[in-house]
Protein backbone atom coordinates (compact mmCIF):
# COMPACT_ATOMS: atom_id res chain seq x y z
CA UNK A 1 0.00 0.00 0.00
CA UNK A 2 0.94 3.74 -0.52
CA UNK A 3 -0.05 6.86 0.93
CA UNK A 4 0.98 10.32 0.70
CA UNK A 5 1.54 12.61 3.64
CA UNK A 6 1.29 16.31 4.21
CA UNK A 7 3.48 17.38 6.54
CA UNK A 8 2.77 20.46 8.85
CA UNK A 9 5.10 21.97 11.31
CA UNK A 10 5.24 25.89 12.73
CA UNK A 11 8.28 28.05 11.28
CA UNK A 12 8.60 29.18 14.93
CA UNK A 13 11.09 26.05 15.26
CA UNK A 14 14.44 25.08 13.96
CA UNK A 15 13.39 23.02 10.58
CA UNK A 16 16.32 21.19 10.78
CA UNK A 17 15.95 19.85 14.45
CA UNK A 18 12.14 18.77 13.76
CA UNK A 19 13.14 16.81 10.90
CA UNK A 20 16.36 15.05 13.27
CA UNK A 21 13.92 14.97 15.93
CA UNK A 22 10.98 13.40 13.63
CA UNK A 23 13.39 10.98 11.02
CA UNK A 24 12.06 7.99 12.97
CA UNK A 25 8.40 8.57 12.16
CA UNK A 26 9.33 9.52 8.49
CA UNK A 27 11.43 6.59 8.25
CA UNK A 28 8.42 4.53 9.81
CA UNK A 29 5.91 5.71 7.08
CA UNK A 30 8.17 5.41 4.39
CA UNK A 31 9.21 1.83 5.51
CA UNK A 32 5.65 0.55 7.05
CA UNK A 33 3.51 2.65 4.19
CA UNK A 34 5.76 3.42 0.97
CA UNK A 35 4.80 7.36 2.25
CA UNK A 36 4.72 9.82 -0.24
CA UNK A 37 5.45 13.36 0.84
CA UNK A 38 2.84 16.15 -0.83
CA UNK A 39 1.99 19.19 -0.45
CA UNK A 40 -2.02 18.79 -1.38
CA UNK A 41 -4.19 16.10 -1.27
CA UNK A 42 -5.07 14.36 -4.18
CA UNK A 43 -8.62 13.27 -5.42
CA UNK A 44 -8.24 9.27 -5.77
CA UNK A 45 -5.47 8.92 -3.62
CA UNK A 46 -5.57 8.03 0.12
CA UNK A 47 -3.54 11.25 1.96
CA UNK A 48 -3.14 11.77 5.88
CA UNK A 49 -2.16 15.26 7.60
CA UNK A 50 1.15 14.61 9.67
CA UNK A 51 1.42 17.16 12.54
CA UNK A 52 4.77 17.29 13.55
CA UNK A 53 4.66 20.35 15.79
CA UNK A 54 2.57 22.46 18.06
CA UNK A 55 1.69 25.91 16.67
CA UNK A 56 -0.19 24.67 12.97
CA UNK A 57 -3.37 25.34 13.68
CA UNK A 58 -3.48 28.24 11.42
CA UNK A 59 -1.75 26.74 8.87
CA UNK A 60 -3.66 23.57 9.09
CA UNK A 61 -6.84 26.34 8.72
CA UNK A 62 -5.89 27.83 5.32
CA UNK A 63 -5.89 23.80 3.62
CA UNK A 64 -8.65 22.81 5.59
CA UNK A 65 -11.29 23.43 2.40
CA UNK A 66 -8.62 21.08 -0.33
CA UNK A 67 -8.55 18.58 2.32
CA UNK A 68 -11.03 15.28 1.63
CA UNK A 69 -12.89 14.29 4.69
CA UNK A 70 -12.54 12.41 6.96
CA UNK A 71 -9.23 14.21 7.72
CA UNK A 72 -6.77 11.77 9.25
CA UNK A 73 -4.64 13.46 11.36
CA UNK A 74 -1.19 11.94 12.80
CA UNK A 75 0.63 12.87 15.59
CA UNK A 76 3.61 11.91 18.12
CA UNK A 77 3.91 12.33 21.78
CA UNK A 78 7.03 15.24 21.13
CA UNK A 79 7.17 19.13 20.04
CA UNK A 80 3.08 19.70 21.55
CA UNK A 81 2.56 17.44 18.44
CA UNK A 82 -0.86 15.90 19.92
CA UNK A 83 -2.12 19.02 21.51
CA UNK A 84 -2.06 21.29 18.41
CA UNK A 85 -4.01 18.03 16.78
CA UNK A 86 -6.55 18.64 19.25
CA UNK A 87 -6.97 22.12 18.90
CA UNK A 88 -7.27 21.07 14.67
CA UNK A 89 -9.96 18.37 15.10
CA UNK A 90 -12.08 20.76 17.22
CA UNK A 91 -11.78 23.04 14.33
CA UNK A 92 -13.23 20.77 12.44
CA UNK A 93 -16.05 19.60 14.09
CA UNK A 94 -16.77 23.49 14.45
CA UNK A 95 -17.54 23.43 10.79
CA UNK A 96 -19.10 20.38 10.90
CA UNK A 97 -16.34 18.23 9.53
CA UNK A 98 -14.93 15.21 10.29
CA UNK A 99 -12.16 13.91 11.34
CA UNK A 100 -9.84 11.56 13.18
CA UNK A 101 -6.91 11.62 15.07
CA UNK A 102 -4.22 8.80 15.42
CA UNK A 103 -1.84 8.36 18.41
CA UNK A 104 -0.03 5.86 20.34
CA UNK A 105 2.87 4.00 19.48
CA UNK A 106 4.43 2.99 16.15
CA UNK A 107 2.63 -0.68 16.25
CA UNK A 108 -0.84 1.17 17.30
CA UNK A 109 -0.59 4.08 14.72
CA UNK A 110 0.37 1.68 11.81
CA UNK A 111 -2.65 -0.54 12.85
CA UNK A 112 -5.18 2.39 12.85
CA UNK A 113 -3.44 4.01 9.54
CA UNK A 114 -4.28 0.54 7.41
CA UNK A 115 -7.72 0.72 8.82
CA UNK A 116 -8.68 4.21 7.31
CA UNK A 117 -6.96 2.85 4.06
CA UNK A 118 -8.89 -0.10 4.60
CA UNK A 119 -12.21 1.93 4.66
CA UNK A 120 -11.20 4.75 2.12
CA UNK A 121 -10.62 1.46 -0.37
CA UNK A 122 -13.60 0.00 0.53
CA UNK A 123 -15.76 3.47 -0.06
CA UNK A 124 -14.06 4.21 -2.82
CA UNK A 125 -15.03 0.92 -4.57
CA UNK A 126 -18.30 1.68 -3.38
CA UNK A 127 -18.35 5.02 -5.26
CA UNK A 128 -17.39 3.83 -8.41
CA UNK A 129 -19.45 0.87 -8.28
CA UNK A 130 -22.04 -0.06 -11.05
CA UNK A 131 -25.27 -1.99 -9.48
CA UNK A 132 -28.16 -3.09 -12.25
CA UNK A 133 -31.74 -4.20 -11.22
CA UNK A 134 -32.77 -6.98 -14.11
CA UNK A 135 -36.61 -6.91 -13.73
CA UNK A 136 -37.04 -4.76 -10.83
CA UNK A 137 -38.18 -5.69 -7.27
CA UNK A 138 -40.72 -8.71 -6.39
CA UNK A 139 -44.18 -7.83 -6.54
CA UNK A 140 -43.91 -8.62 -2.78
CA UNK A 141 -40.94 -6.34 -1.69
CA UNK A 142 -43.31 -3.36 -0.97
CA UNK A 143 -40.78 -1.86 1.35
CA UNK A 144 -37.35 -2.63 -0.32
CA UNK A 145 -37.59 0.15 -3.48
CA UNK A 146 -34.77 2.52 -3.01
CA UNK A 147 -34.81 6.21 -4.74
CA UNK A 148 -31.50 5.76 -6.71
CA UNK A 149 -30.91 9.79 -6.78
CA UNK A 150 -30.77 10.11 -3.15
CA UNK A 151 -28.99 6.53 -2.78
CA UNK A 152 -26.52 7.48 -5.21
CA UNK A 153 -25.71 10.83 -3.61
CA UNK A 154 -25.35 8.96 -0.06
CA UNK A 155 -22.86 6.76 -1.50
CA UNK A 156 -21.51 7.63 -4.96
CA UNK A 157 -22.71 4.26 -6.38
CA UNK A 158 -24.42 4.24 -9.89
CA UNK A 159 -28.15 2.23 -9.80
CA UNK A 160 -29.73 1.14 -13.14
CA UNK A 161 -32.94 -0.96 -14.73
CA UNK A 162 -32.68 -3.21 -17.13
CA UNK A 163 -35.75 -4.72 -18.42
CA UNK A 164 -35.58 -8.85 -18.07
CA UNK A 165 -36.32 -9.21 -21.56
CA UNK A 166 -32.71 -8.62 -22.65
CA UNK A 167 -31.93 -11.43 -20.11
CA UNK A 168 -34.42 -13.92 -22.48
CA UNK A 169 -33.16 -12.64 -25.61
CA UNK A 170 -29.79 -13.73 -24.79
CA UNK A 171 -31.16 -17.15 -22.88
CA UNK A 172 -32.51 -17.26 -26.67
CA UNK A 173 -29.50 -17.53 -28.45
CA UNK A 174 -27.25 -19.37 -25.33
CA UNK A 175 -25.69 -22.40 -26.26
CA UNK A 176 -23.18 -24.33 -23.98
CA UNK A 177 -22.69 -27.56 -22.44
CA UNK A 178 -23.22 -27.35 -18.51
CA UNK A 179 -19.40 -27.63 -17.25
CA UNK A 180 -19.96 -29.71 -14.39
CA UNK A 181 -19.51 -26.69 -11.61
CA UNK A 182 -21.87 -27.85 -9.35
CA UNK A 183 -20.73 -31.94 -9.12
CA UNK A 184 -18.94 -31.24 -5.84
CA UNK A 185 -23.14 -31.57 -4.61
CA UNK A 186 -23.03 -34.55 -2.28
CA UNK A 187 -26.72 -35.70 -3.38
CA UNK A 188 -28.35 -34.27 -6.04
CA UNK A 189 -32.31 -34.68 -4.91
CA UNK A 190 -34.92 -33.96 -7.56
CA UNK A 191 -33.41 -31.66 -10.52
CA UNK A 192 -32.80 -33.37 -13.02
CA UNK A 193 -29.75 -33.10 -15.51
CA UNK A 194 -31.97 -30.90 -18.01
CA UNK A 195 -32.59 -28.34 -14.68
CA UNK A 196 -28.85 -28.03 -13.79
CA UNK A 197 -28.15 -26.87 -17.87
CA UNK A 198 -30.81 -24.75 -17.87
CA UNK A 199 -29.41 -22.86 -14.69
CA UNK A 200 -26.27 -23.28 -16.46
CA UNK A 201 -27.32 -21.33 -19.41
CA UNK A 202 -28.90 -18.72 -17.39
CA UNK A 203 -25.78 -17.98 -15.33
CA UNK A 204 -23.88 -17.66 -18.96
CA UNK A 205 -26.27 -15.67 -19.88
CA UNK A 206 -25.82 -12.74 -16.63
CA UNK A 207 -22.86 -13.37 -16.89
CA UNK A 208 -22.75 -11.85 -20.62
CA UNK A 209 -24.99 -9.16 -19.33
CA UNK A 210 -22.96 -8.14 -16.59
CA UNK A 211 -19.68 -8.09 -19.04
CA UNK A 212 -21.20 -6.35 -21.04
CA UNK A 213 -22.93 -3.39 -19.63
CA UNK A 214 -19.43 -3.84 -16.89
CA UNK A 215 -21.56 -4.39 -13.92
CA UNK A 216 -20.29 -4.83 -10.62
CA UNK A 217 -23.29 -6.22 -9.00
CA UNK A 218 -27.15 -7.35 -10.55
CA UNK A 219 -30.69 -8.50 -8.24
CA UNK A 220 -32.78 -10.23 -10.10
CA UNK A 221 -36.43 -10.75 -10.01
CA UNK A 222 -35.89 -14.55 -10.24
CA UNK A 223 -39.02 -15.15 -9.57
CA UNK A 224 -40.40 -14.58 -13.00
CA UNK A 225 -37.67 -16.80 -14.85
CA UNK A 226 -40.46 -19.96 -13.17
CA UNK A 227 -42.77 -19.31 -14.91
CA UNK A 228 -41.49 -17.72 -18.34
CA UNK A 229 -38.66 -20.83 -18.84
CA UNK A 230 -39.27 -23.07 -16.52
CA UNK A 231 -36.41 -22.73 -14.28
CA UNK A 232 -35.05 -21.20 -11.43
CA UNK A 233 -32.00 -18.89 -10.99
CA UNK A 234 -30.84 -19.88 -7.79
CA UNK A 235 -27.55 -21.96 -9.20
CA UNK A 236 -26.46 -18.70 -11.63
CA UNK A 237 -26.86 -16.38 -8.48
CA UNK A 238 -24.46 -18.70 -6.22
CA UNK A 239 -22.12 -19.44 -9.19
CA UNK A 240 -21.73 -15.34 -9.55
CA UNK A 241 -21.22 -14.85 -6.15
CA UNK A 242 -19.12 -17.65 -5.85
CA UNK A 243 -16.81 -16.18 -7.98
CA UNK A 244 -17.06 -12.58 -6.65
CA UNK A 245 -19.50 -10.55 -8.53
CA UNK A 246 -22.60 -9.78 -5.94
CA UNK A 247 -25.76 -11.26 -7.40
CA UNK A 248 -28.82 -10.99 -5.05
CA UNK A 249 -32.35 -12.31 -5.15
CA UNK A 250 -35.86 -11.21 -5.64
CA UNK A 251 -34.62 -7.63 -6.93
CA UNK A 252 -33.66 -6.88 -3.47
CA UNK A 253 -31.40 -4.23 -4.27
CA UNK A 254 -31.03 -3.07 -0.35
CA UNK A 255 -30.07 -6.34 0.47
CA UNK A 256 -27.88 -6.50 -3.04
CA UNK A 257 -26.08 -3.26 -1.91
CA UNK A 258 -25.90 -4.67 1.66
CA UNK A 259 -23.76 -7.94 0.17
CA UNK A 260 -21.76 -5.64 -2.08
CA UNK A 261 -20.63 -3.26 0.66
CA UNK A 262 -19.55 -6.25 2.96
CA UNK A 263 -17.05 -7.69 -0.10
CA UNK A 264 -15.84 -4.08 -0.88
CA UNK A 265 -15.22 -4.00 2.82
CA UNK A 266 -14.12 -7.54 4.35
CA UNK A 267 -13.22 -9.22 1.00
CA UNK A 268 -15.81 -11.70 2.37
CA UNK A 269 -19.05 -13.24 0.69
CA UNK A 270 -22.18 -13.31 2.15
CA UNK A 271 -25.47 -15.82 2.67
CA UNK A 272 -29.33 -13.16 1.64
CA UNK A 273 -31.66 -15.23 3.49
CA UNK A 274 -35.11 -14.49 5.26
CA UNK A 275 -35.82 -14.74 8.75
CA UNK A 276 -38.29 -17.69 9.07
CA UNK A 277 -38.61 -18.44 12.52
CA UNK A 278 -37.99 -16.72 15.56
CA UNK A 279 -37.63 -18.60 19.45
CA UNK A 280 -38.07 -16.07 21.54
CA UNK A 281 -37.61 -18.79 25.00
CA UNK A 282 -34.28 -20.17 22.63
CA UNK A 283 -33.39 -16.63 21.14
CA UNK A 284 -33.08 -18.25 18.24
CA UNK A 285 -33.94 -17.61 14.34
CA UNK A 286 -33.72 -19.24 11.46
CA UNK A 287 -32.84 -17.91 8.20
CA UNK A 288 -33.40 -19.79 4.90
CA UNK A 289 -33.12 -19.24 1.29
CA UNK A 290 -32.44 -21.57 -1.92
CA UNK A 291 -29.45 -20.38 -3.07
CA UNK A 292 -26.07 -19.73 -1.27
CA UNK A 293 -22.86 -19.09 -2.73
CA UNK A 294 -21.58 -22.79 -2.34
CA UNK A 295 -17.86 -21.54 -1.15
CA UNK A 296 -19.74 -20.70 1.89
CA UNK A 297 -20.91 -23.94 2.82
CA UNK A 298 -18.43 -26.97 3.72
CA UNK A 299 -21.43 -29.27 1.69
CA UNK A 300 -24.53 -28.91 0.10
CA UNK A 301 -27.20 -31.14 -2.10
CA UNK A 302 -29.28 -30.07 -5.54
CA UNK A 303 -33.10 -29.92 -4.66
CA UNK A 304 -35.51 -28.34 -6.20
CA UNK A 305 -36.45 -24.67 -5.80
CA UNK A 306 -38.74 -24.34 -2.96
CA UNK A 307 -42.07 -22.29 -3.39
CA UNK A 308 -42.55 -23.77 -6.94
CA UNK A 309 -41.20 -27.14 -6.54
CA UNK A 310 -39.13 -26.66 -10.09
CA UNK A 311 -35.79 -25.96 -11.35
CA UNK A 312 -32.58 -26.14 -8.82
CA UNK A 313 -31.87 -24.81 -5.58
CA UNK A 314 -29.26 -25.27 -3.19
CA UNK A 315 -29.38 -27.16 0.64
CA UNK A 316 -26.09 -25.93 1.83
CA UNK A 317 -25.13 -26.89 5.52
CA UNK A 318 -22.76 -23.92 7.49
CA UNK A 319 -19.91 -24.90 9.78
CA UNK A 320 -21.43 -24.11 13.51
CA UNK A 321 -19.35 -20.65 13.48
CA UNK A 322 -19.91 -17.47 14.72
CA UNK A 323 -21.89 -14.72 11.76
CA UNK A 324 -22.59 -11.29 11.49
CA UNK A 325 -25.86 -10.34 10.67
CA UNK A 326 -26.59 -6.95 8.51
CA UNK A 327 -28.65 -5.17 6.68
CA UNK A 328 -28.57 -1.82 4.92
CA UNK A 329 -31.93 -0.39 3.77
CA UNK A 330 -34.23 2.85 4.03
CA UNK A 331 -35.52 4.66 0.66
CA UNK A 332 -31.89 6.31 0.65
CA UNK A 333 -29.60 3.35 1.79
CA UNK A 334 -29.37 5.50 4.87
CA UNK A 335 -30.39 2.91 7.80
CA UNK A 336 -28.17 0.17 9.19
CA UNK A 337 -29.51 -3.35 11.40
CA UNK A 338 -26.14 -5.55 12.27
CA UNK A 339 -25.90 -7.58 15.15
CA UNK A 340 -24.28 -11.21 15.78
CA UNK A 341 -25.07 -14.49 16.59
CA UNK A 342 -24.16 -18.10 16.41
CA UNK A 343 -25.19 -20.78 14.38
CA UNK A 344 -26.19 -23.92 16.55
CA UNK A 345 -27.65 -26.04 13.78
CA UNK A 346 -28.96 -26.47 10.02
CA UNK A 347 -32.37 -27.65 10.09
CA UNK A 348 -33.67 -29.40 7.17
CA UNK A 349 -37.38 -28.54 7.21
CA UNK A 350 -39.22 -29.43 4.11
CA UNK A 351 -41.33 -26.63 4.66
CA UNK A 352 -38.61 -23.86 4.61
CA UNK A 353 -36.56 -22.64 1.69
CA UNK A 354 -33.53 -25.29 1.29
CA UNK A 355 -30.27 -23.82 2.59
CA UNK A 356 -31.60 -23.47 6.20
CA UNK A 357 -29.42 -22.01 9.70
CA UNK A 358 -30.61 -21.53 13.40
CA UNK A 359 -28.66 -18.57 14.91
CA UNK A 360 -28.51 -18.17 18.31
CA UNK A 361 -28.73 -14.21 18.38
CA UNK A 362 -26.34 -12.10 20.99
CA UNK A 363 -29.68 -9.08 21.06
CA UNK A 364 -32.57 -9.79 21.91
CA UNK A 365 -34.74 -11.56 19.15
CA UNK A 366 -37.64 -9.28 19.37
CA UNK A 367 -35.48 -6.30 18.04
CA UNK A 368 -36.32 -8.27 14.69
CA UNK A 369 -40.08 -7.73 14.91
CA UNK A 370 -40.03 -4.04 16.37
CA UNK A 371 -38.26 -1.95 13.43
CA UNK A 372 -37.50 -4.50 10.39
CA UNK A 373 -35.46 -3.12 7.51
CA UNK A 374 -37.27 -5.29 5.04
CA UNK A 375 -37.75 -9.21 5.28
CA UNK A 376 -34.45 -10.29 3.61
CA UNK A 377 -31.07 -10.00 6.09
CA UNK A 378 -27.35 -10.50 4.97
CA UNK A 379 -25.47 -13.45 7.14
CA UNK A 380 -21.91 -12.79 6.83
CA UNK A 381 -18.86 -15.48 8.50
CA UNK A 382 -17.43 -14.10 11.26
CA UNK A 383 -17.86 -11.09 13.47
CA UNK A 384 -17.56 -7.84 11.75
CA UNK A 385 -19.84 -6.07 13.59
CA UNK A 386 -17.14 -3.35 15.02
CA UNK A 387 -15.80 -3.36 11.39
CA UNK A 388 -18.90 -2.10 10.03
CA UNK A 389 -20.05 0.09 12.59
CA UNK A 390 -16.53 1.93 12.25
CA UNK A 391 -16.51 1.83 8.83
CA UNK A 392 -20.51 3.48 9.04
CA UNK A 393 -19.17 6.28 11.19
CA UNK A 394 -16.30 6.80 8.36
CA UNK A 395 -18.69 7.19 5.95
CA UNK A 396 -21.29 9.83 7.68
CA UNK A 397 -24.25 7.29 9.60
Amino acid sequence: MSINVIKLASPVHNKKNVEESLKFFSDFLINEFDAKFVDECKENEFTVVWNMTGGTEGIFKKIYKNLRQPIIVLTTDLINSLPAALEILSFIKSQNGKGYIIHGDLREIACEIKKYYKFFTALKKIKEAKIASIGGASEWLIASSIDYIQASKKWGTSFIDIPIDELYNILKNCHGSYDGYFDRAIEVVEPSNEDIRGVHLIYLALKKIIEERKLDAISLKCFDLLKRVNNSSCLALSRLNDEGIIAGCEGDLPATFTMYLVLALTQKKSFMANPSKIDFNKNTIIFAHCTVPTTLVKQYKLRSHFESGIGVGIAGEFEKETVTVVKIGGKNLDKIFVTTGRIISNPTNDQRCRTQIEVEMDNDVREFLKNPIGNHMVIVRGNIKKELNEFMEYVGF
